[in-house]
């Protein structure tokens, strides 16, 4: 799992669009045009690792997965979903893209030079929780962008992964986004928590962010879950029919997700939650500003953590220790005011989760270390760091 990066509102830059004049989209074509006419699953493993603006020729069509942004980046020169043209009008929304998960979990990204047609189904959903015994020893998975929910065994049952992932026990036992963590703007782009492990409910729903120069969504986009994800569209008209389009991002009354619409936006588009257009800047804000706060786990117990950390939890783990003795976790932070306060998320696999403070050891507010100092249960852990501005 992604270590929590900070999560404040990023100022959005640019200036508003003229009426007619196209959008300055970041995007070179090179991952080709991506037509979809039969069901489709993408495998985000098959990204190339590198910068997300690097020309993506040689790996066309597969992405590039930039751990510094954390994101799969597609670079397309158009995007079609078909939908069907034969049926009930219950088998009109047509063929299906989903999504294999990158081992980072990291979200999706759309840089498209022209437009973008959803006439089909495009899911980024959280996976349902299961009753199986062997199937709830591993964490289920979330939609690219969010968080897994809950593994369960025969010592117990965890809690759902991200900042604010839910248990059998707790008050809110379907894990939360919108209201807990996130900004209106979705930048940076990240999903929802994922939630218990058993019934209807799962892994976290996914985030994805469609920058294109039109986008017509007939069909449905979906990023459900446990908690809802994110989803962005940036475009100069955002358009639909509202009597087969169901632009979601929450799931039976689960907690809702985003939604954020930058463009001139179609009435007949129903979205849910509720969102309206808002015009978007000229060029698009893509990711957040450079000087961000930002934390991250450092070490623990003296051995490094990794820079790009994927928590598999199963059979590996990013950071193996051997300790029953109290052990110094150090928590890394940049660009953030040291009056604020650093905490850590201890997440037992199999038990609920616990927070702890940190102390600064040195630094200020460009460069700081924090330490906690805590036994860690035996078996694996996550531990996620969380950063609060006064």
């Amino acid at each position: 799992m992604k270590p929590t990066r900070l999560l404040l509102a990023a100022a959005f830059f640019g200036t508003l669009l003229p009426a007619a004049a196209d959008l300055t989209i970041p995007s070179d074509g090179s991952d080709g045009a991506l037509n979809i006419t039969e069901d489709t699953v993408i495998d985000l493993s098959q990204a190339v690792t590198g910068t997300w603006d690097q020309n993506n020729t040689a790996n066309a069509g597969k992405g590039v997965y930039d751990p510094e942004k954390w994101a799969v980046v597609f670079k397309y020169t158009s995007v079609s979903i078909a939908g069907n043209t034969t049926g009930t009008p219950s088998m009109l929304v047509g063929k299906n893209v989903t999504f294999r998960n990158h081992p980072s979990h990291a979200p999706v990204v759309w840089l498209v030079q022209g437009d973008v047609t959803v006439a089909g189904k495009l899911f980024l959903s959280g996976k349902p929780g299961t009753t199986n015994p062997i199937e709830a020893l591993k964490p289920i998975e979330a939609g690219p962008g969010g968080f897994r929910g809950a593994a369960a065994g025969p010592s117990g049952s965890g809690n759902g992964y991200g900042p604010d992932g839910g248990t059998h026990w707790a008050y809110n036992p379907n894990g939360r986004y919108a209201s807990s963590y996130g900004n209106p703007q979705i930048i940076p782009l990240i999903g929802g928590s994922g939630a218990l492990e058993g019934g209807n409910l799962g892994g976290g729903g996914g985030a994805i962010l469609i920058v294109a120069q039109n986008i017509a969504v007939t069909g449905v986009i979906d990023a459900s879950g446990g908690s809802g994800g994110a989803i962005r569209l940036v475009a100069k008209t955002v358009t639909g029919d509202a009597s087969i389009n169901n632009l979601r991002s929450n799931l039976n009354a689960m907690p809702n997700g985003r939604i954020r619409i930058e463009g001139v936006l179609s009435p007949a588009l129903i979205s849910s939650p509720e969102t309206i257009g808002v015009p978007p800047a000229n060029p698009p804000a893509i990711w957040p500003a450079a000087n961000v706060p930002k934390a991250r786990v450092l070490s623990v117990d003296a051995v490094n953590a990794p820079a790009d950390p994927t928590s598999p939890l199963i059979a590996a783990a990013d950071v193996a220790i051997q300790n029953n003795a109290p052990v110094n976790i150090l928590i890394e932070t940049r660009d953030f005011p040291i009056e604020g306060v650093v905490q850590l998320a201890v997440i037992p696999k199999f038990a609920g989760r616990s927070w702890l403070t940190a102390t600064r050891l040195s630094g200020d507010i460009n460069l700081a270390t924090w330490r906690v100092t805590t036994t860690l249960p035996n078996g694996f852990v996550t531990l996620q760091a969380r950063a609060t501005q006064p």
